[in-house]
């Protein structure tokens, strides 16, 4: 992958879990250990499992563009690149 690509999935991964901290005491009750799927600083969906929101995101955005966080009391943790690239 060029470095032109890397870029832009960290800064998709960065803006996404920027806007994901800002909305977690809203979720967090109804949402608590889900995984909000995250694409253009939106939450466009909600799965019960990790593998359910890669395969959904993965079928839905070819480019890549879009994070996945975990909904839990400790806070959102942000994977970054690493996370991107687990889902290509």
């Amino acid at each position: 992958m060029d470095t032109n690509k890397k870029q832009i999935l960290q800064d998709e991964v960065d803006k996404n879990y920027q806007f994901f901290k800002t909305k977690l005491d809203e979720i967090i009750q109804k949402y608590f250990g889900k995984y909000a799927l995250l694409r253009h600083s939106e939450i466009i969906d909600y799965f019960d499992s990790l593998d359910d929101a890669i395969k959904y995101a993965n079928a839905i955005y070819t480019d890549k563009l879009y994070s996945i966080q975990k909904v839990e009391n400790d806070g959102p943790v942000n994977l970054g690149f690493i996370g991107v690239q687990l889902n290509a």
